[in-house]
């Protein structure tokens, strides 16, 4: 009898969602990952020297419903917890001062939560921004006032990795629209990192299925007939497909052009910077923006502590020790203020993680997008496609949509459109 199986090349998030997905069925995969580990960008780092740190500063909002059935799930949803419940510290670096923010609009009700600057004029402004009629810079309609450094310029770069002077209005809108709900602005983090509270419970669910995670497996050409594939020639082997079997590329766009020269993807990307120190840190993890410097957001963990910088084009070609200098300046008074040991002038040990195509640039344009299923037997997966904001909840999202077009008869391509991620976000 011929086993119908779904090959999923990719095990970062996107590719860890679509097992999950098939599995949930009843069905049968396999996952292929490149790199010695599965996880993608939600990796935790374990270098030989005991440093280990996630990549970077993930987190995810109680409005990322998919991304937190998905904890669930895999039962690790009781590992992500609210760093910060009484709203979100921001430090002004310009000014020297420091409030707490609401995320929600329904905090701004209390003065003390309302963002610097905030007038009643901007309230239709970011209504705007929230039911966009066309898709335009975020700059366009929020203009020079101050709720863009406040407010609206942090969110931005924190949510599409773009300067919203390029960032498309309809891609934040849609998050937002997923924030006005009661309690969905609650901002959560991994307790522990990103592997133990989110790739390993997923993984470990996974291979209790019956799911190979084959890890060092880069997939070097897919084989191809007509309309369909028929192999995958991978690292030190080759699979042959079965004439019911499927594949899900849960891949970057560039690797996607690669394999599949003729499918239009996006060519713009974004870099993220992060920047971890090795220090005595807190027992509680704490989440803190940043204004007025290189320094955007920091995660403070037991044993080290971690800043961010999305839409680091203009820095990330700086030398790693001019970085971790500059931006230790920047974070060393609020950590004293936290009542940790960190002088100005004693920067601890620190490592410089630089992501060059960390994201697609989400810029107000229409990038062009291959389709969903280009391929009667193949499916795509990424954080890329679609009109989501490229986050942990549309990788999941997306996986799960991979799996659900290899559903369908054949027949039509399918696209990952506005209108299906729309009614996706809806039903959510």
């Amino acid at each position: 009898m011929t086993i119908r199986r779904t090959h999923i090349v990719g095990a970062g998030i996107a590719g860890l969602s679509a097992a999950l997905a098939v599995t949930a069925e009843g069905g049968e995969a396999v996952l292929y990952e490149a790199a010695p580990q599965p996880g993608g960008r939600c990796r935790t780092i374990q270098p030989a020297d005991g440093f280990i740190h996630d990549n970077g500063t993930h987190v995810l909002f109680t409005a990322n419903r998919r991304a937190l059935s998905l904890l669930k799930d895999v039962g690790a949803r009781d590992r992500w917890i609210e760093p910060e419940p009484k709203g979100l510290p921001l430090h002004d670096l310009k000014t020297g001062t420091a409030r707490r923010i609401g995320l929600s609009p329904w905090s701004w009700l209390l003065p003390s939560r309302r963002p610097d600057g905030l007038k009643f004029s901007d309230l239709s402004r970011i209504a705007r921004l929230a039911f966009p009629s066309q898709d335009c810079p975020v700059a366009a309609i929020i203009g020079n006032r101050p709720i863009m450094d406040s407010l609206i310029g942090p969110l931005t770069v924190a949510v599409l990795n773009t300067p919203a002077s390029e960032a498309s209005a309809s891609r934040l809108g849609l998050a937002l629209r997923q924030m006005l709900w009661p309690r969905a602005c609650r901002l959560l983090v991994a307790r522990n990192g990103l592997g133990e509270d989110l790739v390993q419970p997923a993984t470990e669910t996974l291979q209790a299925r019956g799911v190979p995670v084959l890890a060092g497996q880069r997939l070097r050409t897919l084989l191809t007939n007509g309309q369909r594939a028929i192999g995958l020639a991978l690292t030190d082997r080759t699979v042959a497909l079965g004439p019911d079997d499927r594949v899900i590329l849960a891949l970057p766009p560039y690797e996607i052009q690669r394999l599949l020269p003729t499918l239009p993807v996006p060519q713009g990307f974004e870099p993220i910077l992060n920047v971890h120190y090795r220090i005595p840190g807190l027992a509680r993890p704490r989440f803190i923006g940043f204004t007025g410097a290189l320094a955007q957001w920091m995660l403070v963990r037991p044993d080290h502590v971690s800043i961010t910088v999305s839409a680091a084009h203009d820095v990330i070609d700086l030398s790693a020790d001019d970085l971790s200098q500059t931006i230790w300046r920047e974070i060393a008074p609020t950590l004293q203020s936290l009542g940790l040991d960190a002088a100005i002038d004693r920067q601890p040990e620190a490592r410089v993680v630089k992501e060059k195509r960390a994201t697609i640039k989400q810029a107000a344009n229409l990038l062009p997008l291959p389709p969903l299923r280009p391929l009667a037997n193949l499916a795509l997966a990424g954080d890329w496609l679609g009109s989501l904001p490229a986050t942990i909840e549309s990788a999941v999202v997306s996986g799960e949509l991979a799996v659900a077009a290899l559903r369908h008869a054949r027949g039509a391509k399918l696209t990952v459109s506005r209108t299906s991620l729309q009614r996706r976000e809806n039903a959510a």
